[in-house]
């Protein structure tokens, strides 16, 4: 696919552009001069658009494809078109970047400086990141040491509360062993660990006690008073059979003095004479007295004496119950022994009342055996010694369980301490660890990014240096290139720095910059993304800034490297540059053939137009034959002016715009080649010439007011001065004349054979 003709442009300085009928269309080869602000900018700029398959947003073009195809500008992200490689200013800012001061590092390439860019804009970020990571740092170390603290503090106040003497446990406990537990614990177990002040006491009490010697139980005497009562009941409800005597029942120690002293007087004793009185016994009264006293009356008295002897037995075995002392037992059971005493106690007195009651009826029944029995009121049935002291005995037990489990009681009075104390803090230990959290979760967040940063940085600089060329090769190209050997190139981190003469290059020139581009764009050419043969390759002023000394050896580099392209455009300000493709292209296989569209070079010229109004116009059309058939444009230029200087027909300010500068180019010319010693500025040259000082002074005038080196000049100034443009022009003519009059008619002799065409400036 080729491009033939640029059918419509209406955009920038092309105002409303038609491919002239005239005009022959696009070849193989195509170079288009024009000096600067005629157009080749935007005429790059557009053929870009199909480079980067981008719509055009502004104006309008239309692209003639293989000379049938017509492809409008805002079709171009979609439409069919050729491929196209585009070098131009915007190249040149795009493909060369430098980083750095007085040694800078220099990227090439598109691709390279937008990942180095990128490399460049994540360092930033990573810069912004490091101090976002800094921050979050002290945050987190400053909620880490609160936290910190808080664990030291809670631990040292549980250790100084439960540290004893009866236990080590607590001697070494520190922050780990408070944080530990508080970890351990959660909001619903702290509540149930939590105790309140009198629930601490006992157990501080528990925990600071001192180990008390065991406590010997106390053994409940054998009292069965129900089987005692029973006993008396029976006792002394039983009836004696005898022949009483009243005098001795009535008179119940009369009775017992009585029957102690018939017993003196009888068996071992026995006598018929009374003891007390020496009187004799009468065997009636001895006999009265036997049968008042009988067996089974001696039998009576003695169970009586038996029972009550056992009623005294067991009075003596209650009253002899003693209980150890209240002090001996620990004060976590000080609240049970005085109640159980007090049991233990009552039960005794009780029964002993009972006991007391029972031999008070047995003695009434000895006394007075003969007397009937009185009927008692029930009494309470007193409390049971058995049962009292074995609930004591059960207070001795629990005593004597802690006496030999006394460091597991301490420890587990502590644990319970300590599990209250940790579930106190839990609520602010979780603030201050939820703190810790949020600011490592957040520091985190940040180190993971900076990770991925410097993870995209690290492939994005791989990728550079997986593309970047060797310095060498570069240093040689660029040496074929400008001619010289003084830069050189040297690999330096994902980059390159240059050296001028050994020293490192701070600045560039902008020849250097567009040499090092250009290079770049040659041999991009050879990817393997690129067709050269089927491509378009179009170059827009390759050799900008560069000195006379290196343009051949850029031209001759170009040429090698383009000369396979499918087609190839060339624009260019420069004339010297525009000679040499010139040559090249006349000497390209059927170039001097008769018709035109067999040519494989094609020339063309960019022109603009002024308009009253101040805007200009371009215009692509055919290469003034002078151009094309000299050597310089010197000739064109006397041309122009003496075209316009003859101009016959209505003049139209339009005409003069740019005119003062094809003036100037041409007198600088004129007067090099006349003082040959002399530069500078035009002012000193012109006073050397012998002419009219007032021509002379009017030519400065216009020259210097309205042009100004190779570009077309902005309007500012009054427009009646630049009226005088053709006036000022004959007067230039006829200082040329003054100065070299046989220069002069060769110059009129080339002109006469051109027909004479005003199109409007170059």
């Amino acid at each position: 696919m080729k491009l033939t003709r640029i059918a419509k442009l209406r955009l920038r300085v092309f105002r409303d552009f038609a491919w002239p009928t005239e005009l022959h269309p696009f070849a193989q080869f195509n170079v288009i001069y024009g000096w600067n602000g005629s157009g080749k900018t935007t005429m790059s700029w557009l053929l870009s658009l199909v480079e980067k398959k981008t719509a055009l947003l502004e104006g309008e073009a239309a692209l003639e494809i293989d000379g049938t195809t017509k492809v409008a500008g805002s079709a171009f992200a979609s439409a069919q078109l050729p491929q196209v490689r585009v070098f131009n200013r915007d190249f040149i800012n795009a493909t060369l970047s430098q980083t750095g001061g007085i040694a800078p590092i220099y990227f090439l390439g598109e691709d390279s400086i937008e990942k180095q860019a990128r490399v460049e804009q994540l360092k930033k970020e990573l810069a912004t990141t490091d101090i976002k990571s800094r921050t979050a740092q002290a945050d987190k170390t400053r909620a880490e040491s609160k936290l910190d603290d808080f664990c030291k503090d809670k631990a040292k106040l549980i250790k100084e509360l439960l540290t004893t003497a009866n236990s080590q446990t607590y001697n070494n406990y520190d922050k780990r062993n408070f944080r530990r537990a508080v970890e351990a614990m959660d909001a619903q177990q702290a509540a149930a660990a939590t105790l309140f002040d009198e629930q601490k006491a006992p157990l501080h009490s528990q925990k600071n006690a001192q180990p008390k010697p065991l406590v010997e139980k106390v053994a409940a005497p054998s009292i069965e008073l129900d089987e005692l009562t029973s006993e008396v009941d029976t006792l002394v409800g039983r009836s004696v059979v005898a022949q009483t005597l009243d005098e001795l029942t009535s008179n119940p120690k009369l009775a017992a003095w009585v029957q102690e002293g018939l017993h003196l007087h009888s068996g071992e004793y026995a006598s018929d004479t009374c003891r007390f009185c020496q009187q004799p016994l009468q065997a009636a009264r001895r006999a009265a007295l036997e049968a008042h006293f009988n067996d089974a009356f001696a039998g009576f008295q003695k169970d009586l004496s038996a029972l009550l002897s056992k009623l005294k037995a067991a009075k003596q075995a209650a009253a002899s119950l003693s209980l150890p002392d209240v002090s001996r037992f620990y004060e976590a059971l000080a609240s049970e022994v005085p109640s159980a005493c007090t049991m233990v106690l009552t039960a005794q007195s009780e029964t002993q009342i009972a006991l007391d009651a029972l031999i008070a009826r047995v003695e009434a029944k000895r006394d007075q055996p003969f007397a009937p029995t009185a009927t008692l009121t029930p009494a309470a049935k007193p409390s049971s010694i058995t049962d009292s002291v074995a609930a004591f005995n059960g207070i001795v037990e629990k005593h004597n369980r802690i006496s030999a489990e006394f460091t597991a009681s301490v420890d587990s009075a502590c644990k319970k301490l300590e599990a209250s104390y940790v579930a106190e803090a839990h609520t602010e230990f979780d603030q201050l660890s939820g703190a810790v959290k949020t600011s490592t979760a957040e520091l985190d967040g940040i180190k993971a990014t900076q990770a991925e940063t410097q993870k995209q940085i690290n492939e994005l600089e791989r990728e550079i240096l997986e593309h970047r060329r060797p310095a060498d090769e570069l240093t040689a190209e660029l040496c074929a290139y400008l001619g010289r050997d003084e830069l050189r190139f040297e690999v330096k981190g994902t980059g390159y720095a240059l050296t001028r003469s050994g020293q490192y290059v701070a600045h560039l020139s902008d020849g250097e910059r567009t040499a090092i581009a250009f290079l770049y764009f040659l041999k991009s050419l050879q990817d393997r993304a690129f067709d050269l043969k089927n491509g378009i390759v179009v170059i827009d002023d390759p050799v900008s800034s560069l000195d006379d000394n290196a343009l051949f050896s850029a031209f001759g580099y170009m040429k090698d490297r383009t000369k396979d392209a499918g087609q190839l455009f060339i624009l260019t300000h420069s004339f010297s540059f525009f000679r040499l493709v010139k040559n090249w292209f006349h000497h390209l296989p059927k170039q001097k053939s008769p018709q035109v569209d067999r040519r494989p070079g094609r020339f063309f010229l960019l022109r603009t137009r002024r308009h009253a109004d101040g805007s200009r116009t371009s215009e692509l059309g055919h290469l003034d034959p002078l151009l094309e058939k000299h050597e310089s444009e010197y000739q064109y230029l006397f041309k122009r002016v003496y075209e316009e200087a003859h101009r016959n027909d209505v003049v139209q300010l339009e005409h003069h715009y740019g005119l003062p500068n094809v003036a100037r180019r041409l007198i600088e010319a004129f007067l090099a080649f006349r003082f040959p010693e002399m530069s500078g500025d035009l002012g000193p040259r012109l006073e050397r010439v012998d002419f009219d000082s007032a021509k002379k002074t009017r030519i400065l005038r216009l020259l210097n007011t309205y042009s100004h080196a190779g570009a077309i000049a902005d309007p500012g100034h009054d427009l009646s001065l630049l009226a005088e443009t053709q006036p000022v022009l004959r007067d230039t003519l006829e200082m040329m004349m003054a100065v070299d009059s046989e220069h002069y008619e060769g110059l009129l002799k080339l002109v006469a054979v051109q027909p004479v065409e005003v199109q409007g400036e170059l």
